[in-house]
């Protein structure tokens, strides 16, 4: 196996564990869901904390699963075109995307977002709802770490199509 695979390896099993012990996130949404509406219908108690918590975990495991997506080619795309290339073709329209857009894209938005969330730790933002959460740059921090696992799964991407582009085929790149 070429230093590139291995190297694309190492990232991918980094995005793997994330993706798992982010997915541990949805168990605790659909628990929180659960206890919220049994509450709501059984004694008519509700918390707008609880709701808001709702919305931001499923932001945070949007976020933070986009990479686990995109390393298990979970993502929705178009093959209509896709899939009549030949697969060296495929490799480096795929080195091309992962090195040149989606890499560079995602590590600029997650630069952005350092801003966004600074803006919002300086204000001492907090919901604008009578007891709704505070802190919510803990919240929009998960754009820049979301943005952040994104690039780095790009440049495990482009490192796997730059060794297939090189004759190093390794197969891993769609393995679970």
């Amino acid at each position: 196996m070429s230093k590139l695979a291995k190297a694309a390896d190492a990232i991918e099993a980094f995005i793997d564990w994330t993706g798992r012990l982010t997915s541990w996130l949805i168990l605790v949404l659909v628990v929180l869901i659960a206890v919220e509406v049994l509450l709501r219908y059984t004694m008519s108690f509700g918390a707008v904390w609880a709701q808001e918590l709702e919305w931001h975990l499923l932001a945070v495991i949007t976020l933070c699963g986009i990479a686990y997506t995109q390393k298990h080619d979970a993502h929705v795309r178009v093959d209509i075109v896709y899939q009549t290339f030949s697969q060296r073709t495929k490799d480096w329209m795929e080195l091309f995307s992962a090195a040149c857009l989606m890499a560079p894209m995602s590590f600029y938005f997650a630069w952005l977002a350092v801003r966004f969330v600074t803006q919002s730790y300086d204000m001492g933002e907090i919901s604008a709802d009578p007891g709704g959460l505070t802190h919510r740059w803990i919240l929009k921090s998960f754009v820049i770490t979301g943005f952040t696992l994104l690039g780095i799964q790009s440049i495990a991407m482009a490192l796997r199509s730059l060794a297939a582009v090189m004759g190093h085929r390794t197969g891993a790149r769609n393995a679970d």
